[in-house]
């Protein structure tokens, strides 16, 4: 068969024609190749570093492949992500320090009796586990309700829609709306069930909504609600079940749907707030039922016990003292998760002995490990944050203060373990202060920051204390022990009362806000009210670790324990507000 026409526009090949030999010029061919700013064709390219550009560099995305963005550009691309990491609750990599990162064999190396099954990113510690950090978790899907799943929030003017304005220009660049309102629970950063001014990103929020002549409106959330309580948003066990039976024809195999059924149940939706508004005060009952399992000796071994406790968290915690002095919830668990960041586990799960073992025999090691993974931590910051200062310092003032704010998924992920992991809100001071802490007595510090090791026996003592050991060794003794109630209040454990002396708890707390739960001698419910309304004038502390509360009508109260009070002041009824204040649907628009 002949070819006659392989293209009509450039050339014709017979078919039994001879071609001619095709020579080589390999000294060319190897000269475009070692030259790093030209392509296969000798065009002059931008160098990219894949390696450096797989961390989401700013130098690297300034200069992507063929392309140079300007600086601005770059910084824009980075509240971009910024805005995308917080919405959807992953850490997209951004960094201004690609010059900090190590090749990962030599890190492996280096952290290896640290995190065998992770590795840094940078010279001093690490924050990414498969490139982004997940945070800020969601309720199970089905434990969701219509309106967690509506994109539309009630407000005192009507319904709106929410987006994220990190920037300050009413999201420019168009990447801030929330698909749904259960994005809110990645805004809680105090974890108390409730997004208001305490949380980091609060004055960033703003609402779309329109008047009613179809005329854009954008106010800050602020504006428009004093607080959203999160407990609105999640369902109840019951349509959470039914909403999985509904979807049973889906599952391949009846055992795969029992499966699922069966953590359904056992899922807590509520798990996700702190513990201080969770937990409650164990009682005798309980301490009863807890003494059961104890050995002659007066010891419950954790691992022995799985069948009661699972491994993990165990739904028991006690008060830790932070650095600053105040004092929060320790959840104690079997099982500390391997898959975080800096204060991560350093335990090792035997499935045959069904022991959690510490990787390190070193008696100091607890307090050495906790010291060196703060220090990661503090060093990762401050060279970002002098990175991303000295990337816009070359810029004019107004320049300057408009991406003074811009933050890289290093910083965010630093943030919000640092809070994790001292209980702090995050700023420059706290960072610092925590350093100092350390610096001038790193046992006892280390011990102030969140457990990295996992709990192994409980002991009850005699004089109604109990005696807790670590697998790392450590034994610490404390006056009382907490339960998982399984719910949330809308009030959280004022810790701090337990720990003041009687002169400080009478003269710092406020009768307003500060409440106990009260059972009513008639009907035997169990109330919330503040001491204001008790009439409270004096409270005493008892040694059996309860309160006296005196009242002005010469009663006393005997309380377990004193609860802080969420005071939301929104205004719901929309009749109220005047109807060119009111929001209305937002306009159609008819194509002709």
């Amino acid at each position: 068969m002949n070819i006659s026409l392989l293209s009509s526009n450039t050339f014709q090949i017979q078919i039994n024609q001879k071609l001619p030999k095709i020579e080589l010029n390999f000294a060319q061919t190897e000269q475009i190749k070692q030259d790093e700013n030209t392509d296969r064709f000798g065009r002059k390219i931008e160098y990219y570093d894949y390696y450096a550009g797989s961390y989401g560099d700013i130098n690297i995305v300034q200069k992507y492949g063929t392309t140079t963005q300007t600086k601005e550009e770059a910084l824009d691309e980075f509240i971009a992500r910024q805005t995308k990491s917080i919405l959807g609750g992953a850490f997209y990599n951004s960094t201004f320090g690609a010059s900090d990162i190590r090749g990962i064999s030599e890190v492996r190396e280096h952290t290896i009796t640290i995190e065998d099954f992770e590795y840094p990113t940078f010279d001093s510690g690490y924050f990414f586990h498969n490139n982004y950090y997940q945070y800020g978790k969601i309720p199970q899907e089905y434990y969701l309700n219509s309106y967690a799943n509506s994109n539309l929030i009630n407000t005192k003017f009507g319904k709106a829609e929410l987006f994220l304005d990190l920037a300050g220009d009413n999201d420019r660049l168009g990447v801030g709306s929330f698909s749904s309102n259960s994005q809110l629970f990645r805004f809680d950063s105090d974890g108390n069930g409730f997004v208001d001014k305490n949380d980091t990103y609060f004055d960033k929020l703003k609402i779309r909504a329109y008047d009613k002549d179809g005329n854009e409106i954008i106010k800050k959330l602020s504006e428009v609600v004093d607080s959203i309580n999160l407990k609105d948003f999640i369902d109840s066990k019951s349509n959470a079940l039914k909403k999985l039976e509904a979807q049973k024809d889906n599952y391949g195999t009846i055992e795969a749907y029992e499966n699922s059924l069966q953590s359904l149940k056992d899922y807590n939706p509520y798990s996700i707030f702190k513990p201080e508004v969770r937990y409650e005060s164990m009682n005798e009952n309980d301490i009863k039922e807890l003494s059961k399992l104890a050995d002659e000796d007066g010891w419950i071994d954790i691992n022995l016990k799985l069948g009661t406790f699972d491994l993990g968290l165990l739904g028991i915690a006690y008060a830790k003292q932070g650095v600053d002095g105040s004092y929060r919830l320790e959840e104690l668990s079997s099982w500390i998760e391997g898959y975080t960041t800096n204060f991560g586990a350093k335990n090792e799960y035997d499935p045959i002995t069904k022991k959690v073992s510490w990787r390190d025999s070193d008696k100091n090691s607890y307090q050495n490990q906790q010291y060196t993974r703060f220090m990661n931590l503090y060093n990762d910051y401050m060279s970002e944050l002098k990175n991303r200062d000295d990337y816009i310092n070359k810029f004019d003032d107004e320049t300057k203060a408009k991406y003074q704010n811009v933050k890289s998924s290093v910083m965010l992920s630093i943030e919000r373990e640092f809070s994790s992991a001292t209980g702090l809100n995050f700023t420059l001071e706290n960072l610092q202060k925590v350093k100092d802490s350390f610096e001038k007595d790193r046992a006892n510090t280390a011990n102030m920051l969140k457990d990295t090791d996992a709990l192994t026996a409980i002991r009850i003592n005699k004089n109604g204390t109990f005696t807790l050991k670590f697998n790392s060794g450590r034994e610490i003794i404390v006056n009382e022990l907490y339960k998982d109630s399984g719910k949330a209040f809308d009030i959280e454990l004022n810790l701090n009362a337990k720990f003041a002396t009687q002169i400080e708890l009478n003269q710092d707390i406020d009768l307003v806000v500060s409440a106990a739960k009260i059972q009513d001698k008639i009907t035997g419910q169990i109330e919330i009210k503040s001491l204001k309304d008790l009439g409270v004038e004096i409270i005493k502390k008892l040694s059996n670790n309860k309160f006296a509360l005196q009242t002005k009508d010469g009663k006393t109260i005997i309380i377990d324990q004193i609860y802080t009070r969420f005071m939301p002041n929104n205004q719901n009824d929309i009749n109220l507000i005047d109807d060119k204040d009111k929001f209305y649907p937002k306009p159609l628009r008819i194509w002709v």
